[in-house]
């Protein structure tokens, strides 16, 4: 067996995950909460668990194979692994390629376990859109806290002292001098904020930014910025008081779920104006999955396609829209697959970014995407 992977809660992880593949169904992926990795008996506890959510029914003896060996692994896995704080998770083993993975969830998720030829990541991958971590800055003339702000709680990344000394009465030279000396002191101050920021944005590919803290400090700050990080802010809340953790995560949160909607709304936007005028994207079914299979999507946005069959062959691995009693090119049974699950999946295999919506996307016909050509 593979030494076991503990991944965070990012869309690179997920990008990694897709590489556990396999032409049976031979994957398996559980979904649990981060409060059953705690307490004397949790080892025993987890490694029963996707045996008593996975019934072997309706599987065929390959399949039913591949279930007691994929639950066997998944034991021998759980014996091992020392898990980190998290609110949830999903694991992935495969004992065919003897692949085991495990990614850190932003939230509590209910239980739930798969068989397949890939992992089933749509619900992780749905978490990470609604709960998209982000930087936050806080700061003031005397000191600077920054902040990831991810599985549900604010992580301090870097913390800076300021010790910007007030603006004096007095006039005459001696009153320019100490103000030139402080706008100097402002400017170090917020360039070496800046620079711990730049550090944690390219560590974490994060996309979003809150200033949060003194108002001209902030704008002190932002006056400084990189075009391509200022880009990156999506609020600005003035906080004159002292505030802790979680108050911040809290008055922040907020602000970064309406830029998610706020993003939906623009990409719904751009694909239809783009494919109206003829240009790069596809909307529907048929045409985005043929765009996701030749890598050619930049943006995917996708909603729960409720009503669009897909299938796949347990034998030659073939798969498409639609619901065949028999693969096209082998003659065996198909079986029901999620469509929203293979999109995604291919999305992020292809490096697209995905967009999830609860809305039917009805004048999209479900789905569509902007395209890289």
């Amino acid at each position: 067996m593979t030494e076991q992977t503990i991944h965070p809660p990012t869309t690179a992880s997920l990008s990694r995950l897709t590489t556990i593949q396999g032409d049976d169904r031979c994957v398996l992926t559980v979904y649990f909460p981060g409060s059953l990795t705690t307490g004397p008996k949790a080892a025993n506890k987890l490694m029963e668990l996707p045996e008593n959510l996975l019934g072997a029914e309706s599987l065929t003896p390959d399949e039913t194979e591949h279930r007691r060996r994929s639950l066997d692994l998944w034991r021998i896995a759980i014996r091992k692994v020392d898990f980190p704080a998290a609110l949830g998770w999903v694991g992935v083993v495969s004992w065919l390629t003897e692949d085991v993975a495990f990614m850190q969830l932003p939230v509590a998720v209910e239980l739930a376990a798969y068989l397949d030829n890939s992992p089933f990541l749509l619900p992780a991958a749905r978490l990470l859109d609604d709960f998209e971590a982000y930087a936050v800055v806080y700061a003031d003339h005397a000191r600077a806290t920054i902040y990831l702000a991810a599985l549900g709680k604010l992580k301090e990344a870097g913390k800076l002292r300021g010790e910007i000394k007030n603006h004096v009465r007095k006039g005459g030279w001696s009153q320019q001098r100490y103000e030139r000396r402080r706008d100097k002191e402002i400017h170090h101050y917020c360039r070496a904020i800046l620079d711990k920021l730049r550090q944690l944005i390219e560590s974490e590919r994060l996309r979003r930014i809150v200033l949060a803290g003194d108002r001209i400090l902030l704008g002190e700050l932002e006056k400084r910025m990189a075009p391509g990080m200022r880009k990156h802010v999506v609020c600005r809340l003035p906080m004159e008081d002292k505030k802790g953790p979680h108050e911040i995560f809290q008055e922040t949160l907020p602000s970064a779920a309406e830029q998610e909607r706020r993003e939906e709304r623009w990409l719904r936007d751009a694909i239809r104006n783009e494919h109206g005028a003829g240009g790069r994207a596809v909307v529907g079914p048929a045409d985005t999955l043929a765009a996701l299979n030749e890598k050619r999507v930049r943006w995917l946005l996708i909603g729960p396609m409720k009503g669009v069959d897909f299938w796949r062959c347990p034998g030659c691995g073939g798969c498409g829209l639609g619901r065949p009693p028999a693969c096209p090119q082998c003659s065996q049974a198909t079986y029901a697959q999620s469509a929203a699950n293979e999109f995604t999946d291919l999305a992020f295999a292809g490096g697209s970014r995905v967009e999830f919506t609860g809305d039917d996307l009805a004048e999209l016909g479900g789905v569509g995407a902007l395209l890289r050509w």
